[in-house]
């Protein structure tokens, strides 16, 4: 057995004559973590988060932010050590070293639901965003299909056409948040006061309200095998999620100052909103602009999230990963086309919320000190390395 030099002494290592890691071919640099991790994170949350932020915190919603961004951040930092822990594996094999083949392989699908179920909630959320603001008479299956067969055609490239798709598609977007200096023109400052009203039951209660917003750095469970140079995931990851972070930490002080109390309460989509102060003499609806870029963000999402779940369904029932992103990807367009109204879309975003608390903001904190345990035993019985099964 052999170790690699880069992992802590009392990591969990892979037999060698076991282990391939990923080619060389479908590996990409650390730093390209920050445009990945940022692509991940933005998506059809942060146009109408701050109501519910709001409802929960009142005015120190913008505390509640800071809170969640930085559990967040501590999070990352148990995820990649989990990873460096297990030798550098993935998700999938980790469940299968800490519970066994069959109890793994039922966390395996697991993760495979949850991540149809975003690819479900991106989409509607998204479908639901040109009806209200483009196209309000265009059927909920002809956007669905549109942006499905647009996630099928990136994601068959592979994971380096997404991260690529994702360097691209920040680039092309960070701009949007500067258009929020127009609203700032109409601020009224007063709208933060009285600062720290809300006792730490209600932040908490807020930041628990981010779940839709923040999730998305999780995915460094399934790529971690494919970073280049893995000594610099940390810092590059936390990077990532820290400009996410400031982002939703801008968006939410621009928003407070904008809308007064009881208008927020009633603004679904208050990012779009704001925008509606723009105007120029040969594009009046500004917000329009922003509906159509926000597509690119989220095509970005589902190829992410259709690659994460055929990779496990290969993984777990050895089919070919193009193969069933054709029933995977049919599947997200069947059952998001059945949702129509706006009650059953937020009955959507309440389970998917409550499913990302428990899966992806608890479950990582259970993960990684189970792996520690073992690792701990694992050097105290003076076996060293521990062998985790080939998938």
């Amino acid at each position: 057995m052999t170790r690699d030099s880069s992992a802590p002494a009392n990591s969990i290592q892979t037999p060698s004559r076991n282990f391939k890691g990923a080619q060389p071919a479908f590996m990409f640099s650390a730093y390209l973590l920050m445009f990945v991790i940022h692509d991940a994170q933005v998506g059809v949350g942060l146009p109408g988060f701050q109501r519910v932020i709001y409802e929960a915190a009142g005015h120190d919603a913008w505390v509640s932010v800071i809170i969640a961004g930085i559990y967040v951040q501590v999070l990352t930092w148990m995820i990649i050590k989990t990873l460096e822990l297990s030798g550098g594996k993935d998700l999938f094999d980790i469940h299968r070293h800490v519970y066994g083949k069959i109890i793994g392989d039922t966390f395996n699908f697991v993760m495979v639901l949850y991540y149809l179920f975003a690819t479900i909630v991106s989409v509607r959320n998204y479908v639901e965003m040109v009806q209200i603001w483009l196209f309000p008479y265009t059927p909920t299956w002809v956007i669905s299909l549109l942006m499905t067969c647009l996630a099928f055609y990136g994601v068959s490239g592979g994971l380096r056409t997404i991260v690529g798709s994702s360097v691209v598609f920040v680039s092309m977007t960070l701009w949007m948040a500067v258009l929020l200096y127009f609203p700032l023109v109409y601020s009224d400052w007063d709208h933060l006061f009285p600062l720290l009203e809300s006792d730490v039951p209600h932040l908490l209660e807020g930041s628990m309200k981010m779940s839709l917003t923040i999730v998305g750095f999780e995915i460094l469970y399934f790529i971690y095998p494919f970073i280049r140079n893995k000594e610099k995931t940390q810092l590059y990851s936390q990077i990532g999620v820290l400009s996410v972070t400031l982002l939703n930490l801008f968006v939410m002080f621009v928003t407070l100052v904008f809308f007064s109390g009881g208008e927020l309460l009633k603004t679904g989509w208050a990012t779009f909103t704001m925008l509606k102060v723009i105007q120029f003499p040969f594009l009046e609806r500004f917000e329009y602009l922003g509906v159509s870029l926000w597509l690119v963000i989220v095509i970005t999402n589902l190829m992410v999230f259709s690659w994460i779940a055929t990779r496990g369904l290969k993984r777990i029932f050895s089919w070919k990963q193009k193969n069933s992103l054709y029933g995977f990807m049919g599947l997200a367009w069947i059952l998001s086309s059945f949702i129509e109204t706006r009650i059953e879309v937020d009955m959507l975003n309440n389970l998917f919320s409550q499913c990302s608390f428990y899966l992806i903001l608890l479950y990582p904190v259970v993960l990684y000190l189970l792996v520690r345990i073992q690792a701990k035993s694992s050097k105290n019985k003076g076996k060293g390395e521990m062998k985790i099964e080939k998938t």
